[in-house]
């Protein structure tokens, strides 16, 4: 460790490359201990601490476990901010195909008086057709004067 000019290595120590996410958060672990450490010296002591009074601070900050401690409280508040992300994008796609499904199924319903009409059309239908085939049959049976004279209660005379 070296504390002249108020530099350690540190960084060096707890973060392995520029994509070292967790490395990069326990830094700012340190960090934000380092500030909270001189601002309670300032507070007790009236003045910020020289670079003597900070090497019990990094003499601390800089054992193995110490060092261990800032990895692992930065492991648990990646894992936690995933977590919050993953949850909030999570209801956020339900949310969405929630909608989208609902807005489908409505469009996809027959309009009421529709239907109804539709019933109605295809019920007056399926009457003519079962009263033409009886009809058929009849005037097949009957022949076409007769069935006519039986269907319509008319009598049919010639000329």
């Amino acid at each position: 460790m070296n504390i002249k000019g108020e530099y350690s290595f540190i960084y060096t120590t707890l973060v392995k490359d520029e994509r070292d996410i967790i490395g990069i958060i326990a830094y700012e672990l340190y960090k934000r201990q380092k500030i909270e450490f001189i601002k309670n010296f300032e507070v007790k002591y009236g003045n910020a601490p020289t670079d003597e009074e900070l090497k019990n601070f990094h003499d601390i900050s800089n054992s193995q476990s110490q060092l261990e401690s800032y990895r692992s409280r930065a492991g648990d508040l990646a894992k936690n901010f995933l977590e919050i992300s993953l949850a909030v994008k999570a209801n956020e796609l339900e949310d969405y195909y929630d909608k989208k499904a609902s807005n489908e199924i409505k469009s996809a319903e027959p309009k009421f008086w529709f239907g109804v009409a539709q019933g109605f059309v295809a019920s007056f239908f399926f009457v003519l057709f079962i009263g033409g085939m009886v009809f058929v049959l009849q005037a097949a049976n009957l022949g076409i004067k007769n069935a006519i004279e039986a269907a319509f209660n008319v009598q049919i005379t010639s000329k």
